[in-house]
């Protein structure tokens, strides 16, 4: 008697498995969607267009962007969250949807830990510390002197509260033991259009190569622990005196929590398909992106440390969260 139990236990459980088995095997027979927590027409935007285009040929199916912008990345990732784990919802996820969001909010509908199966990263990149050229400081030590001989004068914009630059803006005045004033803007745009007319003397910027070329900002030094590869002869802070700064961001993809692991096989093997692409390779540095993938468990790691790096800035510069 118990081994027709056990028998038909065991066949109960292969004739549950089974429409997951078959759907793992036949991914993708249709398409899939890339959900993207951002407007059109941004750098994130624009990069999750050249994933997709990509990740079609990959997976040999189409590979549609979906924008769903709005309450700074929540909407996007909240729908991904509740999506099928089926492997046809991904979200392009990053630093926001995973690191400096939950710092910064009260009640999150979604865990980004949690409630998500980590694909592989796809991307990173440091900002450059950017400062109008009649700032009396022409490296980070300089800047550092300038700011404790002056506390509370020396300014630095920000896209907003809670933004990456306000989080690395803040961890440079904590790390370097100086009181700059944040000053908030409704995105990096307005905010690069007055520090290059000297309204605020400096931010931290990701794509810092235009404004560079414009030749009405310097730059001071990048923000990583490594050298930009962008800017290969330029210092980092980290290099510059403030001695384990470090402050870079990335891309990449994630699924819904229970996506059957051959699905996410298959997803690791287009990814690391896609980061091998010379075209693409080239197309990423010229938004200003650094190609790098990696394994699912390597970017689990990357998205908890990044959490408990943000929540500490947060606490440390008592930010308000919402």
């Amino acid at each position: 008697m118990k081994s027709i139990l056990t028998r038909r236990f065991f066949c109960g459980l292969l004739i549950c498995a089974a429409p997951t088995l078959v759907a793992a095997q036949g991914y993708p027979n249709k398409p899939v969607t890339l959900v993207v927590p951002y407007a059109t027409g941004g750098v994130t935007d624009v990069a999750a267009r050249l994933v997709a285009q990509r990740l079609s040929i990959a997976l040999g199916a189409p590979v549609i962007v979906e924008n769903k912008g709005g309450a700074g990345t929540r909407i996007g990732a909240e729908a991904v969250a509740r999506a099928l784990p089926d492997g046809y919802t991904l979200l392009f996820a990053n630093s926001v949807t995973h690191g400096t969001l939950s710092a910064i909010t009260k009640v999150l509908r979604f865990d980004p830990i949690k409630d998500f199966v980590p694909v592989a990263q796809l991307t990173w990149y440091a900002t450059t510390v950017l400062c109008n050229l009649s700032l009396p400081a022409n490296n980070i030590a300089e800047l550092i002197a300038l700011a404790k001989k002056n506390p509370g004068k020396v300014t630095h914009a920000n896209a907003g509260p809670g933004s990456g630059s306000h989080f690395s803006g803040e961890l440079f005045s904590s790390m370097a033991g100086v009181n700059i004033l944040q000053v908030p803007y409704k995105g990096l745009g307005p905010a690069m259009v007055d520090v290059m007319a000297g309204v605020v003397n400096c931010t931290h910027e990701g794509s810092a190569k235009p404004y560079l070329d414009s030749g009405k900002v310097k730059a001071l030094a990048t923000t990583g622990l490594q050298r930009d590869p962008r800017f290969p002869d330029l210092p980092t802070v980290h290099e510059a005196g403030v001695k384990g700064y470090d402050m870079t961001w990335w891309q990449g993809i994630v699924a819904p929590a229970g996506t059957p692991p051959e699905i996410v096989t298959r997803l690791v093997q287009a990814v690391h398909t896609i980061a091998n692409d010379a075209e693409f390779k080239a197309a990423a540095y010229n938004l200003g992106l650094n190609v790098k993938t990696g394994t699912p468990a390597e970017l689990a790691k990357l998205i908890a440390d990044d959490i408990r790096k943000y929540q500490k800035i947060a606490v440390d510069a008592n930010l308000t969260v919402e």
